[in-house]
């Protein structure tokens, strides 16, 4: 079973992925910011992150470039209702991307991609 971490500040999102992806058979662990990251990477190690870009007083796009800098093999989705904040997602070494507000089945097509590759 594959597992992923969602990270949004907005609880109700977070919530919603979660119920979304467990019915889609993957074990779900979520987090509202980086020190909250931090902390559920050392006791739960993701194949894939669901990170938005803006967390609050947290950088998505920095935080994905510290996993990666770290967890390589780690699968990053940068989230984000900014089109502009998305442009450049190669630059912090994320997969891949999605738009609010965005469609469930085109949010589990990019994670089988990124998972089954």
């Amino acid at each position: 079973m594959a597992r992923i971490i969602i990270v949004d500040d907005y609880k109700d999102l977070q919530d919603f992925f979660k119920d979304m992806l467990e019915l889609n058979h993957f074990e779900v662990r979520s987090a509202g910011s980086a020190v909250e990251l931090d902390t559920l990477l050392t006791t739960f190690m993701p194949d894939l992150i669901l990170l938005d870009v803006m967390l609050g007083a947290d950088n998505g796009t920095k935080i994905c470039k510290e996993i990666k800098e770290k967890y390589k093999e780690i699968a990053i989705i940068l989230i984000s209702a900014n089109p502009k904040l998305l442009i450049n997602y190669q630059d912090c070494n994320a997969d891949d991307i999605i738009e609010k507000p965005f469609d469930m089945y085109e949010v589990l097509d990019k994670i089988n991609k990124l998972l089954n590759k």
